[in-house]
């Protein structure tokens, strides 16, 4: 089953891929919602941010410096590389340890420089399959309470501001 981001990105692939020049005639057709055309922001769930952060991180890696935006993951010594998975500007739990005794949150991983995209690949399956939804309901809900405050304050600033 598609997520809605796959969703969106199949329409808008499909939409965008129509030829329009700029001497055409109008036609209906044309006419592309703003969500699916990439200029507005569509209700994601924190998985589907997840999985399309993981997606953006092998299209980074393949394009090696060319690599636009922020990237997640880096090389270090050895021929390895170090990951992050983010959802909304914070780290996942990718695993948990224990050392010397000591429960310890992982949210960064290492793997063999080859192996990279196979390990992207091993905790988006993991994220599908809901290993870590209690993390992304918490994110969800944060996020959440965080647009309802700068809701409310903006409201209240507007609130008691004179009119001008």
């Amino acid at each position: 089953m598609a997520t809605t981001y796959e969703f969106y990105r199949a329409q808008r692939s499909a939409l965008l891929d129509r030829k329009v020049t700029a001497m055409s005639k109008f036609n209906p057709s044309m006419l592309v919602p703003a969500v699916v055309a990439g200029t507005q922001s569509a209700a994601r769930s924190a998985k589907d941010v997840a999985l399309a952060n993981i997606n953006k991180m092998r299209e980074q890696f393949a394009a090696g410096e060319a690599a636009e935006g922020k990237v997640n993951f880096r090389a270090i010594e050895g021929g390895r590389t170090a990951f992050t998975i983010r959802v909304s500007n914070t780290a996942l739990v990718l695993e948990r340890t224990k050392v010397q005794d000591t429960d310890v949150d992982v949210k960064e991983m290492t793997v063999p420089t080859a192996n990279f995209t196979d390990a992207l690949s091993y905790y988006a399956d993991r994220i599908q399959a809901g290993e870590y939804d209690a993390q992304l309901t918490a994110l969800t809900e944060r996020k959440e309470a965080r647009t309802d405050k700068l809701r409310k304050t903006r409201a209240d600033k507007k609130a008691t501001e004179p009119k001008k």
